[in-house]
């Protein structure tokens, strides 16, 4: 049986990692070279938002926030566990 591998989107950007989590759109954490990165499914979806947020496309300021501070949230444990 054949596997195919799905591609992933890294990236170090933990604002456009948290406007994708605003958009329902979750990153895997994983640590790499002592530094933590959001890595996402590669999808259409996923482009899109992205050129959302690099249009500066209107978000709730609260939630995105929120979605910061639950990211940063996350790394800062990743970071406290090696």
């Amino acid at each position: 049986m054949a596997t195919t591998e799905k591609k992933v989107f890294s990236t170090l950007d933990i604002y456009l990692s948290a406007f994708l989590a605003l958009h329902g759109i979750s990153p895997k954490l994983e640590i790499h070279n002592g530094r933590v990165t959001f890595n996402f499914v590669a999808s259409d979806e996923l482009y899109e938002k992205a050129l959302d947020y690099n249009s500066n496309s209107p978000v709730p300021v609260a939630s995105f926030v929120t979605s910061v501070k639950a990211l940063r949230g996350q790394m800062l444990t990743m970071r406290d566990k090696r």
